[in-house]
């Protein structure tokens, strides 16, 4: 599934492929959303586990997001925020005896500022993004990984870093399921990602491009898939 997403500096593609085809549902998840000065957010993140329970965890941390990016929150702090949140989520279901399960999750939140041509990543226990250099190649940066949410004990801490983004830059978030499963490990999932997109042509949209990298996994992922392209206009 692709779904491009068009703003005044960037066009966002993303695409979905869940490891649950029976029922379509999951705890991967992607959003991208407007804020202040002409920047725009985009998410990617992953609950632990498929199914029903998964699918309905991540629309928690979703809406949540979306709430903390309201208050303006530098990434980091974002993501330090919706840790202690999921937690807060899970204590609030055991008090009034509602049905719940913990939220074990990842996520990379990144904002970019079209102004600056500047992109600020920050991640919890997740795959970092590929973005273009100034120099033009595609490059998976060394981010400091943070750590998962949903556990409080340690904190989340997450760190930010801001990369340069230059005009026709490319910024390519996913969840694990894309460069990680139990044959392969994250590097080598990293290097055929990067190697994908390139081989697409310079001149290939970004639903091209992620039709390409989705076309890199094997017929049955065994994790969801999500993959989110943007590019600076």
């Amino acid at each position: 599934m692709s779904r491009p997403w068009r703003t005044s500096a960037q066009e966002t593609p993303s695409g979905y492929v869940p490891a649950d085809a029976e029922y379509s549902a999951g705890g991967d998840w992607f959003d991208v959303f407007g804020l202040s000065g002409g920047r725009l957010a985009l998410v990617v993140g992953d609950v632990v586990g498929h199914g029903i329970a998964a699918a309905a965890a991540m629309g928690r941390l979703r809406t949540a997001i979306r709430t903390l990016a309201d208050l303006d929150l530098p990434p980091a702090e974002l993501l330090t925020r919706l840790d202690r949140t999921s937690v807060h989520l899970v204590e609030a279901d055991e008090a009034s005896d509602a049905e719940c399960c913990s939220i074990d999750a990842t996520c990379v939140y990144a904002v970019y500022d079209p102004a600056a041509r500047t992109c600020a990543v920050a991640l919890a226990g997740h795959p970092p993004p590929a973005v273009t250099g100034p120099d033009g190649a595609l490059t998976f940066p060394d981010l400091p990984p943070g750590t998962p949410l949903g556990y409080g004990l340690p904190p989340c801490d997450a760190e930010a870093a801001v990369l340069d983004l230059p005009p026709g830059g490319l910024i390519a978030l996913c969840s694990d399921g894309l460069v990680e499963d139990r044959h392969h490990d994250v590097g080598a999932g990293m290097e055929r990602v990067r190697g994908a997109l390139p081989r697409a042509g310079g001149d290939a949209s970004l639903t091209e491009l992620c039709t390409t990298v989705l076309g890199t996994l094997p017929k049955a992922p065994e994790d969801d898939v999500t993959p989110l392209l943007a590019r600076a206009r």
